[in-house]
């Protein structure tokens, strides 16, 4: 399992063929003051993987003064589990990773790819697009966003249960689909035979169910 909390920077996680993890991070900072505040807390054992952004603390430090950042580029097995991929003002981009995925940023998209089981995205301000290469191993899919669109692809031919809810948004369904229940701004119902349940919540964003 992965585990990495991060603040300013933008994170990218990519499956790879081999039973080893690779971590790039890149460090910037406005001054060399501010590239001294910034540390990287890196846990590892054969099971378990946990990496931390830690900035240094100063007097009336405020959160949002923090000028430096840090890119993260991971290179997992496809196997892989992400445990919590959290970060503050971060783009997260996981492609190919087919082991359970819990991604969430506040200012910023997630974009996930190649998936193959439950997965959670969770943004503030940004567009969440995650896109699955089967759902034979998911029990539960969840898209949570406030300011963004939010929006899943599935295989061709795939059964789910889909619940869809948009305060002010439009909500579209690509496949055939046997509503449960349709109102103006929500709808919940079957694709195929059902199967795998999948929210979709969105305040100021509209959501979509595509077919591969």
């Amino acid at each position: 399992t992965i585990h990495l909390d991060n603040v300013n920077g933008d994170i990218e996680i990519i499956a790879w063929d081999k039973a080893e993890v690779s971590v790039e991070a890149e460090k910037k900072g406005r001054t060399d003051e501010d590239l001294k505040r910034v540390a990287l807390e890196i846990d590892s054992s054969p099971a378990k993987l946990s990496i931390k952004t830690k900035y240094a603390k100063k007097s009336c430090w405020l959160f949002g003064n923090i000028n430096a950042s840090v890119r993260y580029k991971l290179m997992v097995p496809a196997g892989a589990r992400l445990h919590k991929i959290d970060s503050v003002n971060s783009d997260i981009t996981v492609s190919g990773v087919r082991g359970a995925v819990s991604l969430d940023t506040v200012n910023g998209s997630i974009t996930a790819t190649g998936l193959a089981a439950d997965a959670r995205l969770d943004s503030v301000n940004g567009s969440l697009r995650a896109e699955f290469a089967s759902l034979d191993g998911v029990s539960e899919v969840n898209l949570d966003s406030v300011n963004g669109r939010a929006s899943i692809t599935l295989p061709k031919g795939a059964s789910a249960r889909i619940d869809a809810d948009s305060v002010n948004g439009r909500i579209s369904v690509d496949q055939q689909i046997r509503l449960g229940k349709a109102r103006r701004h929500s709808l919940a119902g079957e694709i195929g035979s059902g199967g795998p349940i999948i929210s979709l919540e969105t305040v100021n964003g509209s959501i979509a169910v595509k077919e591969k």
